[in-house]
């Protein structure tokens, strides 16, 4: 176990070190999911430090109990020693006295006979031999019983000793693994606490460079001030599923020729490796664009009516009839198969050569729990019909998860699209100048707009007066509606097909 938290504790290290060391990363280098991870991990060490601080408090209990142990073990086997050198003291009487009466027998010429016995058996009054051989051998026989006594005591003292001996050792022993263990438990301590300063310290540098995305409220690391990417994205049955379309900031749903529909999607706070089928531009895009201020445009041409109106746009034409090197083919069916990355759009036209800018707000943001601006009410889903296209949009607790001819909307991965926010932005279309078979949505003016946030709609206004201003969407006292951070979809539907669940 605590092998695990060293190693940890490496990783995690050489990570800070990289970060907070020589070339540390921008902010468009940073994975946006890492801060959340490292703030998992620093709520992990704290409760690992709990549990290795209660390890360490048992330990440290044991250890105490233990080296009472050893001191009783210690205090026992002295007191053996000591009852050991009074025994071996009481053996030195008797064993003085069998010496005395043997001197005397050998020096009067009879081993039983000794001056002590005599005296006592002349005070008795009687000189009977008999008699002082008999007490001769009583005052012996006495002498060796206790002398036998007491080797028998020193025997068992002697076992007692080596027990209580043992008992110490082995109690010294299991200090020793114990100990192990405590200093062990304290190392994985150390090093966890290590990796939390480092955890903490590494998210306070992550910090200092995340930004709050302008078209979602939310954390972002990638450069606030690159320009906005709009990329038109087939969504014909033979282009699903697209990708990157789960990566845009705000994705906007246009009807075009037959009520099929297309996807203007916008990318700005965050990119995506890939992003296709693009496909080609229609006129309405220009006026519905232009409130992104200057954006990149990424598309695959159109006809010589709308390249001359984006020409006459504030758009900066990006796309694969001017830049052909950033687009590539893949193995699906032609005109479904043009793919591009944002990242490498950005790096061209970013440049010096495209006076380009950075987009201003399009929605005001609210915190999760503040009051709804408008008369919201509750809301399942909401349908839609584009004529050959319908949609449907289901709120699952979180977002809303749309579908398309009643089949999942989801992008290459297999990932859902479920927006935080849908906006029912009803659009008026006319007849395009430069098709007279396309539909050109009307985008200046104003009209209802049905708000999907938080499981509630906000049947609102939209409203625009100039082509280079930002759409707003107030309710019916002009007062902004906001919206939960997150991304947001915004379908163009015709007045009147759309039904409220």
């Amino acid at each position: 176990m605590f092998r695990s938290f060293r190693s940890r504790l490496l990783v995690v290290a050489s990570t800070s070190l990289a970060l907070l060391g020589a070339g540390a990363p921008v902010a468009g280098q940073v994975d946006p999911n890492r801060i959340d991870q490292l703030q998992q991990r620093r709520d992990e060490i704290t409760l690992e430090l709990a549990t290795v601080d209660a390890e360490i408090a048992v330990l440290d209990a044991e250890l105490v109990e233990l080296d009472d142990r050893i001191d009783g073990r210690r205090v026992g086997i002295e007191l053996v020693a000591d009852e050991i050198e009074r025994t071996v003291d009481s053996r030195r009487e008797p064993a003085s006295t069998r010496v005395e009466i043997a001197i005397v027998g050998f020096t009067n010429g009879d081993p039983r006979q000794n001056a002590l016995i005599d005296e006592i058996q002349i005070l008795e009054g009687t000189d009977q031999s008999s008699q002082r051989r008999e007490l001769y051998r009583a005052v012996i026989d006495d002498a060796q019983a206790r002398l036998d006594k007491i080797d028998e005591q020193l025997v068992a003292l002697t076992g007692d000793l080596t027990a209580a001996r043992e008992a110490r050792r082995v109690a010294e022993a299991d200090r020793d693994a114990l100990e192990t263990r405590y200093n062990e438990a304290g190392a994985a301590r150390s090093a966890l606490a290590v990796e939390l300063d480092d955890t903490q310290r590494e998210i306070e540098f992550l910090a200092s460079l995340e930004n709050k995305a302008i078209l979602t409220g939310l954390s972002t690391f990638d450069d606030p001030t690159r320009p906005v990417l709009a990329v038109k994205i087939d969504n014909v049955v033979a282009a699903r599923p697209q990708s990157g379309i789960n990566q845009a900031d705000i994705v906007y749903v246009e009807e075009v020729e037959g009520g099929l529909t297309r996807f203007a999607a916008i990318f700005h706070s965050t990119g995506v490796a890939e992003v296709g089928p693009v496909r080609s531009m229609r006129t309405g895009d220009f006026d519905l664009l232009a409130q992104f201020n200057s954006p990149l445009f990424a598309n695959s041409g159109g006809n010589r009516g709308a390249r001359r109106a984006l020409g006459d746009s504030t758009l900066i034409d990006i796309g694969a009839a001017s830049h052909g090197d950033l687009y590539y083919r893949t193995g699906r069916a032609a005109p479904h198969n043009l793919y591009t990355n944002p990242f490498n759009l950005w790096s061209v036209g970013s440049g010096p050569d495209y006076l380009t800018s950075t987009p201003s707000p399009i929605f005001r943001f609210r915190e999760a729990g503040d009051p709804i601006v408008g008369d919201p009410g509750g809301a399942n889903g909401v349908s839609l019909d584009y004529g050959q296209t319908t949609i449907d949009y289901e709120w699952n607790g979180t977002g809303w998860a749309r579908s398309q001819d009643g089949s999942p909307t989801v992008d290459r991965a297999g990932l859902r699209a479920v927006p935080t926010t849908v906006i029912i932005q009803f659009t008026v279309y006319g007849a395009s100048a430069a098709d007279a078979q396309s539909p050109e949505a009307v985008t200046v003016g104003d009209g209802v707009a049905w708000i999907l946030t938080d499981g509630q709609v906000v049947k609102a206004r939209w409203r625009r007066n100039e082509v280079g201003d930002q759409t707003e969407y107030v309710d019916g006292s002009g007062n902004f509606v906001a919206i939960l951070p997150g991304r947001t979809w915004v379908e163009m539907p015709r007045p009147d097909t759309v039904t409220l669940r």
